[in-house]
């Protein structure tokens, strides 16, 4: 706690007011004052008390909580204008306390700096009260299929993912998790992805709860965090609209995905009506004839496979991609055909998500 600048809010308020003030932890001892101080034994028997507020002889003490400490404020003066302004000066000092008490919090820190309210200058000089180094981290963050509604569950996932003095850990909101973990040995992409698969697993096995996670690229200094942050937070938005399905989505694993992320309203429509003409392939074929074009695609083109898998006989299969084909003008059977069709179905989910 800084108790020279608590002193020089005291004297601030003294040379603004004319009156004298005592600031006293909860163990009685005295932590800045303007004026004489108290006996201990004065302000532990007002501790005691279960009164907020009390004066004795001219001494006025207000009682005040800041997050689970319990301070004393005692103001000196017989003015009757003294219970107005301990009133102010315990603002004063709440808030300042409050502040300090949260910068010190590494990860409400971190959680302000990724959100912009911290600017990379204050993070720096924060960095070395937290005992903050530059080693490679990854930006991970979940989404969650319900809520955390206790305190225990948070502090409990503190403790399975983020148990090194470098790992930050904080909630965006309700449903989403950020977690800051730290690689101090350094990181590739098959430990990056081993990781979160590994943490899918936890969230489900420890509390029930379904999750999908994305992750940013590797980022080595303090101040690349806000980039990872955005890198994460684009791998999650852009894989909920074209991969609903993947529980885990890399940023450096998007591909085709960003690029398409990028195109126009316009655009879009433009290449959906080259592509399609005036009906979109959901509005012309069954819901029987997309699962089976779905699998078709999930089994690379194998016609064998998908008609095994489907329970089909291959011709069968061979007539309903015949059909599909005369439904939607493209012979999926065929390589180009097959990739036009599929970065149209990514563009239609884009389409449909920016429309």
């Amino acid at each position: 706690m800084d108790n020279r600048k608590l002193k020089q809010i005291l004297e601030e308020m003294t040379e603004i007011s004319g009156i004298r003030f005592g600031l006293y932890d909860e163990n009685s001892d005295c932590i800045a004052a303007t004026a004489e101080e108290v006996p201990s034994e004065a302000v532990q028997e007002f501790m005691r008390l279960m009164a907020d507020e009390i004066t004795v002889k001219g001494q006025q003490f207000i009682k005040f909580q800041v997050h689970e400490e319990t301070m004393v404020l005692m103001v000196d003066s017989k003015s009757s204008e003294s219970h107005v302004i301990g009133r102010m000066a315990v603002s004063q000092l709440k808030l300042f306390l409050e502040n300090i008490s949260k910068e010190l919090d590494k990860n409400s820190c971190m959680a302000d700096f990724l959100s912009g309210d911290v600017s990379p200058g204050d993070m720096q000089r924060l960095a070395g009260k937290l005992k903050l180094k530059d080693v490679a981290r990854i930006v991970y963050i979940l989404e969650l299929s319900q809520t955390l509604n206790e305190e225990g569950e948070i502090r409990m996932l503190g403790n399975l993912f983020a148990n090194g003095r470098q790992d930050l850990l904080f909630m965006k909101d309700e449903t989403h998790l950020v977690l800051v973990k730290a690689f101090e040995k350094g990181v590739d992409d098959a430990q990056a992805k081993q990781f979160a698969l590994s943490t899918v697993d936890t969230m489900m096995a420890e509390l029930m709860i379904k999750t999908r996670i994305a992750y940013s690229n590797a980022k080595h200094t303090l101040m690349d965090l806000r980039e990872g942050y955005k890198e994460a937070n684009m791998a999650l938005h852009i894989s909920g609209i074209f991969q609903e399905q993947k529980e885990i989505s890399a940023y450096s694993r998007l591909g085709i995905a960003r690029l398409i992320y990028e195109l126009p309203k316009e655009l879009c429509e433009s290449f959906l009506h080259e592509v399609f003409g005036d009906q979109l392939p959901d509005e012309k074929i069954d819901e029987e004839l997309q699962v089976t074009i779905r699998k078709f695609f999930d089994n690379d083109l194998n016609i064998s496979e998908t008609a095994r898998q489907l329970y089909l006989h291959r011709n069968t299969l061979v007539y309903r991609l015949e059909r599909f084909e005369k439904a939607v003008g493209l012979d999926i059977r065929r390589f180009d055909d097959a990739m036009t069709f599929q970065i149209a179905m990514m563009v239609l989910a884009h389409y449909r998500a920016i429309r």
